[in-house]
């Protein structure tokens, strides 16, 4: 049960977060609304705010039936297929309420023609008047994260693996922030101090963003350098940090749209660049003429691909296939989740075996072998697999620095065995095999 809880609390927000954000598009920001430009006039057209008001609606529907369906979780009947029924929840918040989005926008479409507000433009455009020199943060306030991220690994060897993946990501979090960036998104109108106030908002918040990434990947080094000999503690601060990072992220996100809806709220009267002729959907962009693989989004924060470039159609396959395949990796989970358990005394080695993982333990180097019929308090998983069916890895818990672990939580009793390489804690799917096996090794 506290397996499914942690999923379920741990996710349900994605389904809100969702509708919150595709319902912020129906506010007008640089003239376009659910991915269409519309003039100003449109912006109290009764066509096109029934529009508005009924994909509200239809948004709000699909969440609150997203979220209800994910205490489905919560059967014991779904206990064998739980992570399966997950990643389909999770396509369905994805694909779900993009359905009503893609009908709205079409109607949006034709309502614009039908009143002669379209543009037919296969033109790229760029105010050069707005084109500066470009002022990106110095690299010197990245490399303290990426040295701080590092640092842990003078004082923990065991867990270099997330030190290194926390530096390496660093690194590239510079390079994201300093090459994945393009401006020509930011021209509204012929208005080019307009233009040049958008940009400098887009760069300014765009640069904040990543240096907020940044310096969290520098933080879950440091939390696991110190939280490292109490499970329950790095849990609280992995959790607190994600909470906060998400919320400081959304916060620039919806202040930066807040800001493009205000300054150009009076955009539109006269002429203004229209180029939904290059946006599928809406969302999509797929421009030929368009030599940029990674271009800006219309609106907020965020870069998309230019589906007509190369990268962009690997980028579009690829998140196609991984978003159609998270289905069979829940299968591959629940599949993983009651894999078996081998147990094998062989001399003075004990053999434990769970897929790919093993753990050869030195019977004569051991100090005490323990029963155990309660799992330590505050057993938390620190580099491995925890299901509500298998723990396997390294743990930490109230009492022990570091344990191995290789057991079903469900089916005790527990064996407990210490020796020169540290705390094992092993277990079995077999009814009594565990206690036959202490008697053994204990006799």
């Amino acid at each position: 049960m506290t397996t499914k809880l942690i999923v379920i609390f741990s996710t349900i927000w994605i389904a809100p977060l969702m509708c919150w954000m595709l319902i912020n598009e129906t506010r007008f920001k640089k003239n376009i609304v659910l991915g269409v430009t519309l003039p100003q006039e449109a912006h109290v057209d009764p066509d096109v705010l029934t529009v508005l008001d009924r994909f509200k609606k239809t948004e709000i529907l699909i969440t609150v039936a997203l979220c209800g369906s994910l205490l489905v979780c919560l059967l014991p009947q779904l206990d064998r297929w739980m992570m399966t029924a997950w990643m389909i929840w999770i396509d369905l918040c994805i694909f779900l309420p993009y359905i009503p989005y893609i009908k709205a926008h079409r109607r949006l479409m034709d309502i614009k023609a039908e009143k002669g507000w379209k543009k037919e433009s296969r033109k790229i455009y760029v105010d050069t008047r707005a084109i500066g020199n470009e002022r990106w943060i110095s690299p010197v306030f990245f490399a303290l994260p990426v040295l701080i991220s590092a640092l842990p690994f003078l004082f923990d060897r065991s867990s270099w693996p997330i030190y290194l993946i926390n530096t390496v990501c660093c690194i590239l979090l510079w390079f994201g922030y300093r090459y994945l960036y393009r401006n020509k998104a930011e021209m509204v109108d012929e208005n080019t101090e307009l233009t040049i106030a958008l940009t400098r908002i887009r760069r300014y918040n765009w640069g904040k963003v990543w240096l907020l990434i940044s310096w969290m990947m520098a933080a879950v080094s440091l939390i696991f350098l110190f939280g490292r000999q109490n499970g329950t503690l790095l849990i609280v601060l992995m959790t607190a940090l994600t909470v906060a990072v998400c919320v400081f992220a959304l916060r620039i996100e919806m202040r930066m749209r807040k800001m493009q809806e205000k300054l150009t709220e009076s955009s539109g009267a006269g002429a203004y660049i229209d180029d939904d002729d290059k946006w599928l959907g809406g969302f999509l962009y797929y421009n030929p003429d368009d030599h940029n693989a990674i271009i800006n989004s219309r609106i907020g924060l965020n870069s998309t691909v230019n589906l007509a470039s190369g990268f962009g159609k690997f980028m579009i396959v690829a998140t196609i296939l991984l978003l159609l395949g998270m289905p069979f990796l829940g299968i591959a989970l629940d599949q993983m989740s009651y894999q078996p358990i081998s147990l094998k005394a062989e001399g003075n080695v004990l053999k434990a075996e769970a897929g790919w993982t093993d753990y050869e333990i030195d019977l004569e180097s051991a100090d005490s072998i323990e029963l155990l019929e309660k799992l330590p308090k505050g057993l938390s998983r620190y580099w491995g697999t925890g299901t509500n069916k298998l723990l396997k890895g390294d743990f930490t818990a109230d009492d022990y620095y570091r344990i191995k672990v290789m057991l079903d939580p469900t089916n005790g009793p527990w064996l407990l065995i210490h020796n020169a390489d540290g705390y094992f804690l092993l277990g079995s799917r077999e009814a009594g095999e565990i206690t036959k096996l202490y008697q053994e090794l204990t006799q």
